[in-house]
Protein backbone atom coordinates (compact mmCIF):
# COMPACT_ATOMS: atom_id res chain seq x y z
CA UNK A 1 0.00 0.00 0.00
CA UNK A 2 1.44 3.63 -0.93
CA UNK A 3 -1.26 5.71 -0.69
CA UNK A 4 -2.53 5.38 3.04
CA UNK A 5 -2.33 7.90 5.76
CA UNK A 6 -0.16 7.46 8.97
CA UNK A 7 0.87 8.81 11.87
CA UNK A 8 4.14 9.18 13.18
CA UNK A 9 5.81 9.14 16.13
CA UNK A 10 9.73 9.77 16.87
CA UNK A 11 11.46 9.78 19.93
CA UNK A 12 14.12 12.48 21.04
CA UNK A 13 16.23 12.67 24.05
CA UNK A 14 15.81 16.39 24.25
CA UNK A 15 13.78 19.43 23.01
CA UNK A 16 16.87 20.37 20.69
CA UNK A 17 17.23 17.41 19.51
CA UNK A 18 13.37 17.17 18.34
CA UNK A 19 13.27 20.50 16.50
CA UNK A 20 16.44 19.52 14.71
CA UNK A 21 14.46 15.93 13.56
CA UNK A 22 11.15 17.92 12.99
CA UNK A 23 12.93 20.36 11.00
CA UNK A 24 14.44 17.87 8.82
CA UNK A 25 11.42 16.32 8.03
CA UNK A 26 9.15 19.32 7.50
CA UNK A 27 12.26 21.04 4.85
CA UNK A 28 11.94 17.62 3.16
CA UNK A 29 7.79 17.34 2.83
CA UNK A 30 7.85 14.25 4.42
CA UNK A 31 5.65 14.97 6.92
CA UNK A 32 2.79 17.91 7.36
CA UNK A 33 3.45 19.34 11.05
CA UNK A 34 4.37 18.18 14.26
CA UNK A 35 3.60 18.06 17.66
CA UNK A 36 6.13 17.87 20.38
CA UNK A 37 5.58 15.95 23.80
CA UNK A 38 7.83 15.86 26.64
CA UNK A 39 7.19 13.71 29.91
CA UNK A 40 8.89 12.04 31.83
CA UNK A 41 10.30 8.42 30.66
CA UNK A 42 10.99 5.26 32.67
CA UNK A 43 13.10 2.45 30.15
CA UNK A 44 15.60 0.12 30.27
CA UNK A 45 19.01 0.75 29.04
CA UNK A 46 22.25 -1.21 28.57
CA UNK A 47 21.13 -3.04 31.76
CA UNK A 48 19.93 -0.26 33.58
CA UNK A 49 16.55 1.55 34.44
CA UNK A 50 16.63 5.43 33.47
CA UNK A 51 14.91 7.94 34.34
CA UNK A 52 14.04 11.14 32.29
CA UNK A 53 12.37 13.34 31.14
CA UNK A 54 11.77 12.77 26.67
CA UNK A 55 10.32 13.84 24.20
CA UNK A 56 8.13 12.27 21.28
CA UNK A 57 7.39 13.85 18.20
CA UNK A 58 3.65 13.28 16.68
CA UNK A 59 3.19 14.20 13.18
CA UNK A 60 1.48 13.22 9.91
CA UNK A 61 2.44 11.82 6.18
CA UNK A 62 1.53 9.35 3.90
CA UNK A 63 2.93 5.45 3.42
CA UNK A 64 4.96 6.64 0.39
CA UNK A 65 7.06 8.57 2.83
CA UNK A 66 7.33 5.87 5.28
CA UNK A 67 10.98 4.56 4.21
CA UNK A 68 12.20 8.09 3.62
CA UNK A 69 11.40 8.81 7.08
CA UNK A 70 13.15 6.36 8.86
CA UNK A 71 16.23 6.98 6.56
CA UNK A 72 16.08 11.12 7.61
CA UNK A 73 15.33 10.33 11.31
CA UNK A 74 18.62 7.86 11.68
CA UNK A 75 20.61 10.87 9.88
CA UNK A 76 19.54 13.16 11.79
CA UNK A 77 18.66 11.96 15.65
CA UNK A 78 21.53 11.79 17.80
CA UNK A 79 20.24 8.66 19.41
CA UNK A 80 21.94 5.15 19.62
CA UNK A 81 18.75 3.25 18.98
CA UNK A 82 15.96 6.20 17.50
CA UNK A 83 12.85 5.33 17.72
CA UNK A 84 9.98 5.75 14.67
CA UNK A 85 7.04 4.33 14.83
CA UNK A 86 3.78 3.89 12.73
CA UNK A 87 0.23 4.05 13.00
CA UNK A 88 -1.97 3.81 10.08
CA UNK A 89 -5.26 6.08 10.57
CA UNK A 90 -8.34 7.05 8.58
CA UNK A 91 -9.76 11.10 9.25
CA UNK A 92 -11.93 13.71 8.52
CA UNK A 93 -11.91 15.00 5.18
CA UNK A 94 -10.30 18.26 5.64
CA UNK A 95 -7.65 17.09 7.90
CA UNK A 96 -6.75 14.16 4.80
CA UNK A 97 -6.84 17.14 2.51
CA UNK A 98 -4.33 19.81 4.52
CA UNK A 99 -1.91 16.40 4.69
CA UNK A 100 -2.23 16.09 1.01
CA UNK A 101 -1.93 19.50 -0.16
CA UNK A 102 0.76 20.16 2.53
CA UNK A 103 2.85 16.84 1.38
CA UNK A 104 2.45 17.78 -2.77
CA UNK A 105 5.24 19.89 -3.10
CA UNK A 106 8.59 18.02 -2.15
CA UNK A 107 11.99 19.85 -3.34
CA UNK A 108 10.27 22.66 -5.15
CA UNK A 109 8.63 20.11 -7.48
CA UNK A 110 4.89 19.38 -7.62
CA UNK A 111 4.14 15.40 -6.89
CA UNK A 112 1.19 13.61 -7.47
CA UNK A 113 -1.65 13.66 -5.35
CA UNK A 114 -2.43 9.62 -3.91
Amino acid sequence: MNDGYLQVFISAENKKQADKILNSLLKKKLVSGGLLLSAPARFWWKGKIIDMNYYNISTFTKEKHKQAIIDDVKKTSAEEVPMVWFTKFEGNEKLLKWIDETLIYKYGKKEDIC
